[in-house]
């Protein structure tokens, strides 16, 4: 357990404050010490992957930020700080076919399920047997009907409170190098800082075509800026604020409500 730590370079925005306290946990029993710990002092948890899809504050976060480190990879299951190009890269090496479109998302499995990662109408719930999770009390697994999987969804992002471990998945056939190296050539990251889309895509639309025709492409509030080439994604030119891309999220909610009249709804998570 580390003290005063600088989340700044715990996330790929490269944004944000101290973390009163900080621990990188690798067992289920450091997991349950860490958990020990803020209860008995009385502190607010947050879990963290990769930090892909998480602004954090600039105020930073008084309480215990606990990064999983969990990376197994075996015939029973994954790890959920597996980075998810690492266990897409395992699966072309077994032959194992289901999750070839999601070349090029970022994070962890764990970030990925909890979240309900997705692309080309594909999404990870497809490929999710079961979950195991910890539930501030004990150790248990939930099949794939009991995730509440949806769109950008699932029971674990409604209840924080369940903070998944790992999981087990069921592979379809062999893997598919065409779709694979397809997805890869569709797939469009914009260079610099960030942390993906921003938006979910409202039903029938795409959040990024409808910011674009607010003319909002380029536009920039302090060192923060919506990208010139994906207008979902806001870049961080090197020293952003977290209250940079705010005003900016603000921004493209206010005029793609005032043009379309559409309420874009935001798949980011906020530390």
């Amino acid at each position: 357990m580390e003290k005063d730590v600088s989340l700044k370079d715990k996330n790929s925005f490269h944004i944000g404050g101290i973390a009163k306290h900080y621990a990188l946990v690798s067992s289920k029993e450091e997991l349950i010490e860490a958990i020990a710990f803020a209860k008995e002092s009385k502190l607010p948890v947050f879990i963290m992957g990769e930090g892909s899809n998480i602004l954090v504050s600039d105020d930073g976060f008084k309480g215990v930020v606990i990064k999983l480190n969990f990376k197994q990879i075996t015939d029973s299951s994954v790890g959920a700080g597996v980075p998810l190009r690492d266990l897409i890269l395992e699966t072309k090496t077994l032959n194992l076919g289901g999750l070839e479109w999601a070349v090029g998302i970022p994070g962890t499995v764990g970030g990925a399920i909890f979240g309900n990662a997705g692309a080309f109408k594909h999404s990870i719930s497809e490929v999710i047997e079961e979950v195991e999770f910890f539930d501030g009390k004990e150790i248990k697994i939930f099949q794939n009907s009991e995730c509440s999987f949806n769109y950008r969804e699932s029971i674990f992002k409604n209840n924080p409170n369940l903070i998944i471990l790992g999981a087990k998945f069921r592979f379809k056939g062999g893997f598919d190098d065409e779709l694979n190296r397809d997805c890869l050539n569709k797939r469009s990251v914009p260079k610099g800082y960030s942390i993906g889309s921003i938006f979910k895509n409202p039903e029938g639309y795409f959040a990024g075509r409808l910011i674009e025709e607010c003319g909002l492409k380029g536009k920039k509030i302090g060192e923060a800026i919506i990208s010139k080439e994906h207008a979902n994604w806001i870049i961080n030119l090197g020293n952003a604020s977290s209250k940079d891309v705010e005003a900016l999220i603000s921004l493209m909610k206010t005029e793609v409500k005032k043009k379309f009249n559409i309420d874009l709804v935001e798949e980011i998570r906020r530390l």
